[in-house]
């Protein structure tokens, strides 16, 4: 792999595992958990990160994906508050044990 591919890659695991501020993540469990939030959610869900840009245009789909990636982003803070044990990575001690 290349040099970039592996930066991407340890980008992507520093965000993936990121500790993150749990009053922050509290507030997006407790806003989208309200009637209003599941419905915005819903909409969301149903028509930016469900749906399929099928343009030809370039600008187009990385608008897209942009706004993908912020749906995304707050699927990923609920998650996080509502599990949080799932996003810590294991840390190994210095014998080998888990």
């Amino acid at each position: 792999m290349g040099l970039r591919v592996l930066k991407s890659i340890a980008e992507w695991m520093g965000y993936k595992w990121r500790r993150s501020d749990q009053a922050m993540l509290q507030h997006y469990r407790a806003c989208f958990a309200s009637q209003s939030g599941r419905v915005v959610l819903q909409h969301l869900m149903d028509n930016v990160y469900c749906v399929v840009d099928q343009s030809a245009d370039p600008m187009r789909a990385l608008v897209h994906n942009a706004r993908r990636s912020v749906v995304h982003e707050i699927l990923m803070n609920i998650d996080m508050a509502e599990n949080p044990q799932k996003h810590l990575a294991p840390v190994e001690t210095s014998n080998g044990v888990v």
